[in-house]
């Protein structure tokens, strides 16, 4: 049965599998294997679908009742859609957002925030795996994006903002691959199919992260589609690509780093390249990647400043989400505060 319980996230890759509700639980049955996975439903927050699965009217009027949403995913990772109650649709929030979505001051100040934060983050995991990899050396891609820092500080629109983290990000991911070993070595970011078995790995956090942040900014009200930093494009949940920044290199590149370096992931995790050139894991290989992001979210820190208490990452999100929507409604960019780790 290819199933995977996280504490509130269900994670489903069988192909035919069934799911429904019995006696307050959720049940997941396996035509194939002739299995069947029970859990109480209290316990469950959220339900990935990869793939195909079934399910019953009355499953989704039960997770719709009690604020369970749905995801479906490929079993590639890509997304096609998602299903959620509308019980925390906040308009008066909404509308707020919106508006200081169109106030060039606001944006500008929020998003050179959010991007200095990102490139602190990066400049911080590469000294991290520095000092495990003394043969390699990325001191050079280290200063560059040091120098970089000024000039975020002083910068006047958001054209020349988004320059200044293109950049940064060219200079870290030469740094990034320069610690990744010979067997996953790759030259630069490539995505939409990703080319090569680290940028997988890349792309596959990513979205899982994408749909952890979607999950925590619709809980607080906030219209995942309209963004302070990123263009808005139809269809791309824009917002969740702004509050990402300062968690990609946290959660998602650390996390490819680690299970590359300790063996966890191999190359043979990796099925031939697709028709379209892309390079993906194995569904085995994938569970196993799965259960090591959720070891990740679930991880506790002190990295929020506004707090004096340690909480996991996932709760972090959630409460950089109330963060923002805090800094919306009182149209303040200071009263956010992004997460930068030491």
């Amino acid at each position: 049965m290819e199933v995977t319980i996280a504490v509130s996230f269900l994670y489903i890759y069988e192909r035919a599998a069934k799911i429904w509700v019995k006696d307050n639980c959720v049940v997941v049955e396996s035509e194939k294997e002739h299995l069947k996975r029970t859990l109480p439903i209290e316990g469950v927050e959220s339900v990935i679908i990869f793939g195909e699965a079934s399910l019953s009217s009355s499953c989704v009027k039960h997770f719709m009742e009690r604020d369970i949403n749905l995801t479906w995913l490929s079993s590639r990772g890509k997304f096609f859609g998602r299903l959620e109650s509308t019980r925390n649709v906040n308009i008066h929030r909404q509308r707020r957002q919106f508006a200081c979505g169109e106030d060039d001051k606001f944006c500008l100040a929020l998003g050179k925030k959010i991007v200095t934060a990102k490139v602190k983050n990066q400049i911080t995991i590469l000294r991290r795996y520095q000092r495990n990899r003394m043969e390699t050396s990325v001191a050079k891609s280290i200063d560059d994006m040091v120098k970089l820092l000024p000039g975020l500080e002083r910068v006047d629109n958001k054209e020349v903002l988004m320059g200044i983290e293109g950049i940064a990000a060219r200079n870290y991911y030469q740094g990034l691959s320069a610690l990744v070993g010979p067997e996953f070595a790759f030259h630069s970011r490539n995505r939409q199919p990703p080319r090569d078995p680290f940028n997988s790995l890349l792309s596959f956090a990513y979205t899982l992260l994408m749909y952890d942040v979607y999950t925590a900014a619709v809980n607080r009200g906030l219209n995942p589609y309209a963004s302070f930093l990123h263009s808005i494009r139809k269809g791309h949940p824009a917002l969740c690509s702004d509050l990402m920044e300062e968690w990609r290199a946290v959660l998602a590149d650390s996390l490819a780093l680690y299970v590359t370096s300790k063996g966890i992931i191999k190359q043979d995790h990796f099925d031939a390249p697709n028709h379209d050139g892309g390079v993906y894991l194995n569904t085995e290989a994938s569970k196993a990647y799965i259960a090591e992001y959720e070891k990740k979210v679930r991880g506790r820190s002190h990295y929020l400043t506004y707090v004096d208490y340690s909480v996991s990452f996932r709760r972090a999100i959630e409460m950089q989400c109330q963060c923002l929507a805090k800094a919306v409604e009182e149209g303040d960019p200071d009263a956010y505060h992004p997460v930068v780790i030491r």
